[in-house]
Parts: structure tokens; C-alpha cells; sequence
């Protein structure tokens, strides 16, 4: 098969040194009026993708009307390379080869072309005289080009240019992309491709969100951080749930956010923090679903059950004017308690007895419910249970703020050290950002909003498949990051590959590091595609090559899995369904 691709090599050079020298000789013989009438014949050609019966009509009308005009068969065509003819032998009488082999006059010959160009491009009457010559060129050159195009080996040609791989973004394109800002007017710049042109995250591709998978040291963060700067400069809120807890990150956006005059709120298990208050906002019921999805439930009956008796805690809360938050609701989650709280509040609550009997009802569920009433004290009472605490007037993160002044908040979730606690957390964030973006498409705003979430597999559920599958309409721009497929589903002991697929199906941007699996890199590559390509095969003797095989078209990965298993440090493959197309990229260097 070598000797078959050396011999093709071959065929490939005579060709193009035959182009060359044609194109040339067109040049120097027929002049430039006729070649740049023939360029735009051949240009018009293309760009209507003409059929060949069209092209043939084109260059026998050309050929009828210069005969009619000269009144002569070949004078119409012969005509231009006679005045070129007649402007070498008194210009260069000793012909082309004494002019190259003197420099100095052939410099001279060159300006005496273009001058004298110069004037022929100035008389009309030449444009008129030469168009049916130039016309008749600009078609036939079309027509020969469709030969080569149509020709097998430009075909084979063709293809083997497709099953190349993806070339590397070399040093020198991958500098001059960290020069530029991370924002553009409308989206992110995340990388670089291998011709050093920009690569650009769009906020309308955004809006149908992105996951972003690379194994440990991939540069997967780096990525994620240029969309934050984007958003960061240009003042489009931003809520980053960090299921690694990376507590230096969190202060080096921080920081950034500061810089750039953006209001900032860090929420941290570890270190200085804001207090966060994931009631503020929506009634009772809105209030009661965010409790609720905290946990998965085995029995529909006792989730029936305590959804009747929260949201009754609520109500009781919001009649008595008791603020929401999860401390409050933690003190006043006993039954007793509540119908206390409405008879001392009676006079002021205008159906406090409709109240009443709605608790009395709720003594079974009381009983029934032990279990979420503890979880949320032993939640309230845990180390980060003052973070919760509101005081009047000290700062207390909400998102709808968040949101109303373009502002950044970082919640750092340290899944090692409180895997649990990180867990229930993450997933209260997330039914907040659903009540609160609920809240702002009620209120007719429909601001972009940009999400991040880190390492999400570590609060991955149902919560984050409606926030990117309801989402969309409410401005929210998703991004989902995590180290590969298979950690997705970690943890799910159920329908761990159709949950995986719902998160695949709902995003349609992909930016994909190194990944280690196998597996999941051959998954990656299906997912993306295939592509028409060749396939190469060569028969054997027991001395060696029988000089004998096959080439046969057949369909490989546009992204094969041992590219992606491959990818250094900052590398990825970027793929967006808006476009279309997937580009191997270096990403940019953020300066968070």
C-alpha cells in the first residue's frame, strides 16, 4: 500500500506542476483583460454552482458572438494573444529566457507590463472586444475544474484529507489567543485552534448549556474560568456552585469580581463567609418543594404527608410575620408549637381557625415525619448551621439579589471533608436558583443569567435536569463541569445510564479534556460523530508486501477516542450543535 500512496504522491505533483505552468502561460499569453473577465465568469460559475448544460450554452453563445463581432471564426479568441504577442517582440525582442537570465532588464520588462496594463485596463473598447474571449475561458476553466473535481483521485484526494486528525494548536497561535480579553459582544472566548483564530462560546449557544468533562489536570477549571471572567466583564450575573470546595478558587474570583467593581458573595464551610438565606423569596408552597427535593423518597405517602405539614409550617410563619429562614423554620417545625403561635397571633391572623383545624389534620404526619424534622435540625445545628442565622443588618446572600444587581456568588462546597452535608447543600442551592429564576420570569424579566456547576455530580439529581431542561427560557446559560461520564451518575444506584443521557440530551455545547477510560473516550467520539473516511488494506506472503490491497470508503469518529485519551494539558475538542462543527482548541489562560 506505500508503494500505491508514493505513486499517488506522484500523480498528485505532475498535476499541480501541469496547473501551474497552464495558468501561467494563460497569463502571459491572453493578457489580464481577458484572464479577469474569465476569473469573474469562473467566480459567478461557482458561486451558482452551475449545471454543465448552462456552463456549455455560456461558452457557445461567447464563441458566436465574438465571431459575429470580429466576422471571423478564431480572430475573436486569437485576437488578445496577438496584442500580448505584439507588445513582447518590441519590449523584450531577445523572448523570456534572455530577460531571466538578465535581472536588471527583466525588472524593467515588469514595469513596462504593468504601466502598459494599466492603460488597457482604461479603454472600454478592449473590455467590449475581449469579452466573448474571456467569457469563453472563465467557462472552460469551470468545466475543467468540474472534471478534476468529479475525478477519482481528486475524490480519494479529498478523502484523505478528511481522515487526517485533528492538528495540535501550536505555541505560537495558543500566545497570541491568551492576548485577547475572555469576552467578545456576545459570548466567551475559551480557546484557540490551530490556525491561532479565536474560538468563541456564543451566549445563544450558551443558552442551550454546556458540559465540560476532562479527567483531573486536564485544564478542565481553566476552561470554566474564562466563561466566568467573560461574565465577570461584562456584568452578567453569575452563581458558581463548587462541589470540590475549592476554597483559593473562590477567593480568586473573588478578587476578580472586586477588580472589575462587581458586588461579590463567597458562601464557604471553611474560612470567611456571608450568611445565605435560601427562603427569601416565593409563598409557602414555593418554600415547601425547595424542603422537599432535599431528599429522594422511597414512599409517595410520606412525601404526600410531609409536603401537607411544611407547607402548613410556612403558612403559620408567613401569618405570624415570622422571617424565613432555615433557622426559623428549624424552631418551628413542632406541631405544639405551631397552633401556640396561632392562638397567641389570632386577633391579627384573619382565618386563624381555618389555621387551626389545617394543623389539627396535620397530627399524623407529625408523627410520620420524624425523620425530615431531624434532618433539617441536625442540618441547622451542624457546623455550618450559623451561616444560616440571619442578623439584621449584616449581609445575607439571596440570589434574587444576586440577580437584580448583575452580582457574582460563589458557594464553595467542600465534598471531601462534608460529603453529606456538601450534598444536601448543593441541592438546596439548586431548588433556590429554581424558585428564584420561577420568580424572575413572573416578574416578565428575562435577564441572562450564567450557572456553573463544579464537579456537579457530587449534588447531581432531578434538581439539575429541571434547571437545564426548564431553564432555557429563563435566561439561564448552564454550565455543567465534572471529569467524565461515568461521574455523572456517581452514586445512583438506579437508572444510572438513562440519567446520564437526559444530562447529554439537554446540553448541546461539549468542550472535552483528556479523559482516561477508554470507555468513556469511545462514548465521547459516538457522541460527536462520524464522518466519511478510508479504509486501507494490503495483502501478504511470507516474504512481505504481495504490492496487492483495497481502498474502500467507509465511516470513522471525527474525534477518534485515542485523540481524546491523548490530549495534553489545556487541550480539548470544543463541539457546538449551533454550528455544527468541532474544533481541537488550547484553551486561553484566564486571568482569574
Amino acid at each position: 500500500m506505500s508503494e500505491k500512496k508514493s505513486a499517488m504522491k506522484e500523480q498528485e505533483m505532475v498535476l499541480t506542476i501541469f496547473g501551474a505552468i497552464f495558468v501561467l502561460w494563460l497569463t502571459f499569453s491572453l493578457g489580464p483583460l481577458v484572464i479577469i473577465m474569465a476569473s469573474l465568469t469562473f467566480l459567478i460559475l461557482r458561486m451558482m454552482r452551475t449545471p454543465t448544460f448552462i456552463v456549455f450554452s455560456i461558452a457557445v453563445i461567447a464563441a458566436l458572438s465574438g465571431m459575429v463581432m470580429s466576422q471571423d471564426l478564431t480572430l475573436w479568441l486569437c485576437s488578445p494573444a496577438y496584442m500580448m504577442w505584439d507588445f513582447y517582440s518590441k519590449e523584450s525582442p531577445g523572448g523570456l529566457l534572455y530577460l531571466l537570465l538578465h535581472p536588471g532588464m527583466f525588472s524593467d520588462f515588469l514595469k513596462l507590463l504593468t504601466a502598459q496594463t494599466n492603460l488597457w485596463l482604461k479603454t472600454p473598447l478592449l473590455w467590449a472586444e475581449y469579452f466573448p474571449a474571456g467569457s469563453f475561458c472563465g467557462a472552460l476553466i469551470y468545466s475543467l475544474s468540474q472534471v478534476w473535481h468529479n475525478h477519482p483521485l481528486s475524490r480519494l484526494k479529498r478523502q484523505k484529507v478528511m481522515e487526517k486528525p485533528h492538528g495540535s494548536v501550536s505555541p505560537f497561535a495558543a500566545n497570541i489567543n491568551n492576548t485577547r480579553e475572555a469576552h467578545t459582544f456576545g459570548g466567551s472566548i475559551i480557546g484557540a485552534d490551530k490556525y491561532a483564530r479565536a474560538v468563541e462560546l456564543t451566549d445563544k449557544a450558551a443558552n442551550q448549556h454546556t458540559l465540560v468533562l476532562g479527567t483531573t489536570g486536564s485544564g478542565k477549571t481553566v476552561t470554566v474560568c474564562n466563561i466566568v471572567e467573560s461574565a465577570v466583564n461584562r456584568g452578567v450575573p453569575l452563581i458558581y456552585i463548587d462541589g470540590k470546595g475549592d476554597y483559593d478558587l473562590a477567593r480568586r474570583v473573588e478578587k476578580y469580581g472586586e477588580e472589575k467593581d462587581r458586588p461579590v458573595s463567597v458562601f464557604s464551610m471553611r474560612g470567611k463567609s456571608v450568611k445565605y438565606n435560601p427562603l427569601a423569596t416565593g409563598g409557602f408552597t414555593s418554600k415547601k418543594d425547595r424542603i422537599i427535593e432535599l431528599r429522594d423518597w422511597s414512599e409517595e405517602h410520606y412525601k404526600k404527608l410531609a409536603e401537607g405539614y411544611l407547607q402548613s409550617v410556612f403558612k403559620v410563619m408567613e401569618a405570624c410575620k415570622i422571617p424565613c429562614n432555615m433557622i426559623s423554620l428549624a424552631e418551628n417545625l413542632d406541631l405544639k408549637k405551631l397552633k401556640a403561635l396561632v392562638r397567641e397571633n389570632e386577633k391579627n391572623i384573619p382565618n386563624a381557625q381555618s389555621l387551626m383545624n389545617e394543623l389539627n389534620n396535620q397530627k399524623a404526619a407529625a408523627d410520620n415525619i420524624e425523620s425530615l424534622m431531624a434532618e433539617i435540625r441536625n442540618f441547622t445545628a451542624s457546623e455550618i448551621g450559623s451561616l444560616f442565622k440571619i442578623e439584621e443588618e449584616k449581609p445575607v446572600l439571596t440570589l434574587a439579589q444576586v440577580i437584580e444587581t448583575n452580582g457574582i456568588a460563589y458557594f464553595c462546597l467542600p465534598a471531601l471533608e462534608f460529603p453529606s452535608m456538601s450534598q444536601t447543600l448543593g441541592r438546596l442551592i439548586i431548588n433556590d436558583l429554581k424558585a428564584t429564576m420561577a420568580q424572575e420570569l413572573m416578574k416578565g424579566n428575562h435577564k441572562k443569567v450564567y450557572v456553573v456547576f463544579d464537579e456537579f455530580s457530587i449534588f447531581a439529581g432531578e434538581q439539575v435536569l429541571n434547571v437545564i431542561n426548564m431553564g432555557r427560557s429563563a435566561g439561564i446559560h448552564a454550565v455543567l463541569s465534572t471529569q467524565s461520564l461515568s461521574d455523572i451518575a456517581s452514586g445512583r444506584k438506579e437508572n444510572a445510564d438513562h440519567f446520564i443521557n437526559q444530562v447529554v440530551a439537554n446540553c448541546n455545547n461539549f468542550i472535552l479534556h483528556r479523559q482516561n477510560s477508554a470507555e468513556d473516550a469511545e462514548q465521547l467520539a459516538a457522541m460527536i460523530g462520524t464522518r466519511k473516511t478510508l479504509e486501507y488494506t494490503a495483502q501478504v506472503n511470507q516474504i512481505g508486501s504481495a504490492n496487492m490491497g483495497t481502498v474502500r470508503s467507509t465511516r470513522g469518529f471525527v474525534a477518534h477516542p485515542d485523540e481524546i485519551k491523548s490530549l495534553k494539558t489545556g487541550e480539548a475538542f470544543f463541539f457546538s450543535k449551533e454550528s455544527n462543527k468541532i474544533s481541537r482548541i488550547k484553551t486561553r489562560n484566564s486571568r482569574i
